[in-house]
């Protein structure tokens, strides 16, 4: 099939998104979304991600996390189910999920149960090898390094 344009090519990448193969569990739905996962973050998305804790004010946190989605949604690498990272506030907690489509930053202790779908991310956060994971509701689970490169 021929298409006019970039854009009418791209939209047709993305025309079987809500078919069941790329909606079930483990499966990434294109070669483009895979090399969107994988291409490096801007020095500033991987900054405002490790800034969440510093902020008190909550309407600039909604202002931080709503820019972080912005940013995930023009990578256009699928969508998240959300970040999971270390927590910087101390004790009793040691990481904390960013849920990107409802903006809640919650806080756990080494002894909760982190939300269904986060599971894998949290060894990966307790390495101290990577900045963040990146949970897709796929089930793919990317680290994210220091210098926003991914971590597969």
């Amino acid at each position: 099939m021929t298409y006019r344009n970039p854009i009418e090519r791209r939209r047709n990448r993305f025309a079987g998104a809500g078919s069941a193969a790329a909606t079930s569990p483990m499966t990434v739905s294109s070669t483009y979304v895979r090399a969107q996962r994988v291409a490096p973050r801007s020095a500033d998305l991987v900054a405002s991600v490790a800034q969440l804790d510093v902020h008190t004010d909550a309407q600039l946190r909604l202002e931080i996390m709503g820019w972080i989605q912005q940013a995930y949604d023009d990578r256009a690498g699928g969508p998240l189910l959300g970040l999971f990272s270390r927590c910087y506030l101390g004790p009793p907690y040691v990481d904390h999920v960013l849920d990107t489509s409802g903006r809640i930053l919650q806080h756990f202790a080494p002894s909760e149960p982190v939300p269904t779908g986060f599971e894998p991310a949290r060894p990966l956060v307790r390495s101290g090898a990577y900045a963040y994971i990146e949970v897709y509701l796929d089930g793919q689970v990317i680290p994210v390094r220091e210098d926003g490169t991914s971590g597969i």
